[in-house]
Protein backbone atom coordinates (compact mmCIF):
# COMPACT_ATOMS: atom_id res chain seq x y z
CA UNK A 1 0.00 0.00 0.00
CA UNK A 2 1.22 3.50 -0.80
CA UNK A 3 1.53 6.12 1.95
CA UNK A 4 -1.74 7.37 3.41
CA UNK A 5 -2.92 10.54 5.12
CA UNK A 6 -5.96 11.16 7.30
CA UNK A 7 -7.58 14.55 6.87
CA UNK A 8 -10.64 16.56 7.85
CA UNK A 9 -11.71 18.09 4.52
CA UNK A 10 -13.27 21.54 4.41
CA UNK A 11 -15.87 20.13 2.00
CA UNK A 12 -17.21 16.57 1.87
CA UNK A 13 -15.25 14.16 -0.35
CA UNK A 14 -16.73 11.16 -2.19
CA UNK A 15 -15.03 7.78 -1.76
CA UNK A 16 -13.10 6.94 -4.93
CA UNK A 17 -12.44 10.57 -5.85
CA UNK A 18 -8.95 11.08 -7.32
CA UNK A 19 -7.20 14.36 -7.99
CA UNK A 20 -3.84 15.75 -9.04
CA UNK A 21 -1.72 16.71 -6.02
CA UNK A 22 -1.83 20.45 -6.89
CA UNK A 23 -5.64 20.19 -6.77
CA UNK A 24 -5.75 18.34 -3.44
CA UNK A 25 -8.99 19.51 -1.76
CA UNK A 26 -8.46 21.92 1.14
CA UNK A 27 -8.30 20.06 4.44
CA UNK A 28 -6.88 20.02 7.94
CA UNK A 29 -4.25 17.30 8.16
CA UNK A 30 -5.02 15.03 11.13
CA UNK A 31 -2.36 12.37 10.48
CA UNK A 32 0.53 13.28 8.15
CA UNK A 33 1.83 10.69 5.65
CA UNK A 34 2.20 7.20 7.12
CA UNK A 35 2.17 3.50 6.32
CA UNK A 36 0.56 0.57 8.14
CA UNK A 37 1.23 -3.18 8.09
CA UNK A 38 -2.36 -4.22 7.40
CA UNK A 39 -4.87 -4.41 4.61
CA UNK A 40 -7.02 -1.38 3.83
CA UNK A 41 -10.26 -2.84 5.30
CA UNK A 42 -8.54 -3.28 8.69
CA UNK A 43 -7.37 0.35 8.62
CA UNK A 44 -10.83 1.55 7.58
CA UNK A 45 -12.42 -0.30 10.51
CA UNK A 46 -9.90 1.12 13.03
CA UNK A 47 -10.44 4.70 11.88
CA UNK A 48 -14.22 4.19 11.93
CA UNK A 49 -14.08 3.51 15.68
CA UNK A 50 -12.29 6.84 16.28
CA UNK A 51 -14.58 8.74 13.89
CA UNK A 52 -17.70 7.46 15.68
CA UNK A 53 -16.43 9.08 18.89
CA UNK A 54 -15.33 12.34 17.24
CA UNK A 55 -17.56 15.41 17.08
CA UNK A 56 -17.48 18.17 14.49
CA UNK A 57 -14.41 20.35 14.99
CA UNK A 58 -13.96 24.06 14.50
CA UNK A 59 -10.87 25.17 12.57
CA UNK A 60 -9.82 28.81 12.82
CA UNK A 61 -6.94 30.17 10.74
CA UNK A 62 -4.46 31.96 13.03
CA UNK A 63 -1.44 32.48 10.81
CA UNK A 64 0.50 31.69 7.66
CA UNK A 65 3.76 29.78 7.46
CA UNK A 66 6.00 27.88 5.06
CA UNK A 67 6.43 24.13 5.71
CA UNK A 68 8.60 21.49 4.07
CA UNK A 69 12.34 20.88 3.82
CA UNK A 70 12.76 23.89 1.53
CA UNK A 71 10.19 26.00 3.40
CA UNK A 72 8.32 26.23 0.09
CA UNK A 73 4.90 24.84 1.05
CA UNK A 74 2.45 27.59 2.03
CA UNK A 75 0.15 26.59 4.89
CA UNK A 76 -2.44 28.27 7.06
CA UNK A 77 -1.93 27.43 10.72
CA UNK A 78 -5.04 26.34 12.61
CA UNK A 79 -5.67 27.20 16.25
CA UNK A 80 -4.63 24.00 18.07
CA UNK A 81 -7.94 23.40 19.85
CA UNK A 82 -8.44 20.36 22.04
CA UNK A 83 -10.83 18.55 19.68
CA UNK A 84 -8.35 18.64 16.76
CA UNK A 85 -5.41 17.63 18.97
CA UNK A 86 -7.46 14.81 20.51
CA UNK A 87 -8.53 13.53 17.09
CA UNK A 88 -4.85 13.41 16.07
CA UNK A 89 -3.84 11.57 19.26
CA UNK A 90 -6.71 9.08 19.12
CA UNK A 91 -6.05 8.31 15.46
CA UNK A 92 -2.36 7.65 16.19
CA UNK A 93 -3.35 5.38 19.11
CA UNK A 94 -5.68 3.44 16.80
CA UNK A 95 -2.97 3.11 14.12
CA UNK A 96 -0.15 1.93 16.41
CA UNK A 97 -1.39 -1.70 16.69
CA UNK A 98 -1.63 -1.78 12.87
CA UNK A 99 2.12 -1.23 12.46
CA UNK A 100 1.83 2.53 11.92
CA UNK A 101 5.04 4.20 10.78
CA UNK A 102 5.12 7.91 10.01
CA UNK A 103 7.06 9.26 7.06
CA UNK A 104 8.24 12.07 9.35
CA UNK A 105 7.57 11.04 12.98
CA UNK A 106 8.52 14.46 14.38
CA UNK A 107 5.33 15.94 12.85
CA UNK A 108 3.16 13.78 15.10
CA UNK A 109 2.39 13.89 18.82
CA UNK A 110 4.09 16.91 20.39
CA UNK A 111 5.28 18.02 16.92
CA UNK A 112 1.79 18.02 15.39
CA UNK A 113 0.84 21.46 14.05
CA UNK A 114 -2.70 21.59 12.65
CA UNK A 115 -2.74 23.34 9.29
CA UNK A 116 -4.39 23.70 5.91
CA UNK A 117 -2.04 23.43 2.94
CA UNK A 118 -2.64 26.04 0.24
CA UNK A 119 -3.18 24.87 -3.34
CA UNK A 120 -2.39 26.67 -6.57
CA UNK A 121 -6.08 27.50 -6.90
CA UNK A 122 -7.29 28.02 -3.33
CA UNK A 123 -6.08 29.24 0.00
CA UNK A 124 -7.69 30.35 3.23
CA UNK A 125 -7.35 33.68 5.00
CA UNK A 126 -6.41 34.72 8.49
CA UNK A 127 -9.45 34.62 10.77
CA UNK A 128 -11.52 32.30 8.57
CA UNK A 129 -13.36 29.55 10.46
CA UNK A 130 -14.46 26.17 9.20
CA UNK A 131 -16.71 23.51 10.68
CA UNK A 132 -15.10 20.14 10.02
CA UNK A 133 -17.71 17.40 9.80
CA UNK A 134 -15.84 14.58 8.10
CA UNK A 135 -12.65 12.53 8.32
CA UNK A 136 -11.16 10.93 5.19
CA UNK A 137 -8.42 8.41 4.50
CA UNK A 138 -6.51 9.28 1.33
CA UNK A 139 -4.04 6.96 -0.38
CA UNK A 140 -1.17 8.95 -1.84
CA UNK A 141 -1.03 7.38 -5.31
CA UNK A 142 0.16 9.24 -8.42
CA UNK A 143 -3.36 10.65 -8.27
CA UNK A 144 -4.25 10.72 -4.54
CA UNK A 145 -7.48 8.79 -4.00
CA UNK A 146 -10.10 8.95 -1.24
CA UNK A 147 -10.38 5.44 0.25
CA UNK A 148 -12.88 6.05 3.06
CA UNK A 149 -14.87 8.87 4.64
CA UNK A 150 -16.61 9.15 8.00
CA UNK A 151 -19.24 11.66 9.06
CA UNK A 152 -18.64 13.13 12.50
CA UNK A 153 -21.18 13.72 15.27
CA UNK A 154 -23.34 16.83 14.84
CA UNK A 155 -22.27 18.35 18.17
CA UNK A 156 -19.73 21.09 17.55
CA UNK A 157 -16.67 21.12 19.79
CA UNK A 158 -14.80 24.39 20.22
CA UNK A 159 -12.46 23.18 22.96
Amino acid sequence: MKPLVIVAPLESLPVGMSFATPRFPLHVTLVPPFRVDCELPVLIAAVKVVARETEHMLAEVIGQEQFGPGADIAVALIRPIESVLNAHSRLIEALMPLGWSAKEPHYNGEGFRPHITDTHERHVRLGERFRLGEIAIIEMLDLPTVRATYKLSDSLSTR
